[in-house]
């Protein structure tokens, strides 16, 4: 029996291993009990624990992964490991250098309930990761020099995650007072957050998600592209609101301004759907002229869309817009 199968089967371990996965997750009571062990005070035996463990199940994989939490909490500097699934869960202090050389294989659960209680606390991974980068997290503070796939920052508390690559899949979702920087595309961008600024340097295939309250949301690149094919045009960032900001350099391939109060959306490109304006309840859009055509911004004037202002928009000004305080700048007339 190895070492790490040795850990897992001591007996003060076994009642929190009979939870369901749900209730292990969420119960600190086993974290407590591996800090207590004396042979992973010991930094050689944790490492060596770390490296040999081959897990049979998810709370094994948790547990793995909490290992190198307690290496990096404990370390006097930066503490290097090869990135698993959920390395890093629960980190409160340290700071992790994980490493994945493989873009096959892509570590999922990264930084589970990190509760960074410092700027020196933080998680910097080479290479690819998976799901859920970051999930549940009180306070997040993660960097990825490669690509994430799926629920990137998904019900954070507050923090900063940047992703170097991009995201295939849902970045933020309920999610609040975080920064998340993507230089890459997105898959789309989830509903529900509050507080949050959200800079995509590339595209948002899919969609924005609704209810973004307090939000700066910025996307240098075209929006809702997957839908030009299909025709079938969604709403974009439905309900956004409190003092929001939208910014999109491309087009949009989607509906804009759905449920939209006291926010708004400024777009450099063509809006390739309905544009839904709501003045009264302080909702602004503004487009690009030189985007717009004439004879366009002549019919939706005749409409009565007091809401909608056509106006010179700074060339390339989003790229440097990162808060709503920026707009102003980037409006020429």
């Amino acid at each position: 029996m190895g070492l790490f199968e040795k850990l897992v089967s001591i007996p003060a371990l076994r009642p929190h291993l009979d939870q369901d996965e749900q209730a292990f997750v969420e119960d600190p009571g086993w974290r407590a009990i591996l800090q207590k062990v004396k042979q992973l005070k010991d930094p050689a035996t944790l490492f060596s624990i770390f490296q040999e463990a081959s897990p049979t199940d998810e709370k094994q994989r948790i547990i793995r992964g909490y290992l190198a939490t307690m290496a990096a909490e404990a370390g006097p500097g930066p503490v290097e490991l090869p990135c698993v699934d959920y390395a890093g869960c629960y980190l409160s202090r340290g700071e992790l250098k994980l490493t994945n050389p493989s873009p096959e294989v892509l570590p999922c659960y990264v930084g589970m309930g990190m509760q960074a209680s410092s700027p020196e606390c933080r998680i910097l991974v080479q290479g690819d990761v998976g799901d859920y980068l970051a999930y549940r997290s009180a306070r997040a503070s993660v960097e990825v020099r490669g690509s994430a796939r799926d629920r990137v920052g998904m019900a954070v508390g507050e923090g900063f995650i940047r992703v170097e690559g991009d995201v295939a899949g849902g970045l933020a979702g309920n999610t609040h007072n975080t920064r998340l920087e993507v230089d890459g595309s997105v898959g789309r961008i989830q509903k529900d957050n509050s507080g949050c600024k959200i800079l995509v340097g590339g595209d948002v295939h899919w969609s924005i998600g609704e209810n973004q309250s307090d939000c700066f949301i910025k996307v240098c690149g075209n929006l809702g592209m997957k839908y030009r094919k299909s025709g079938k045009l969604v709403d974009m960032a439905a309900g956004l609101s409190r003092n929001s900001v939208l910014l999109v350099g491309g087009d949009v391939w989607g509906n804009i301004g759905s449920r939209m109060e006291i926010a708004r959306v400024l777009v450099w490109g063509k809006v390739h759907g309905q544009i839904h304006v709501a003045d009264n309840q302080g909702g602004f859009i503004y487009l690009n002229k030189k985007s717009t055509p004439f004879y366009k911004r002549i019919v939706r004037s005749i409409g009565g869309d007091i809401g909608l202002k056509y106006v010179s928009l700074k060339e390339s000004g989003y790229l440097f817009a990162e808060d709503p305080e920026d707009v102003k700048e980037i409006i020429l007339g």
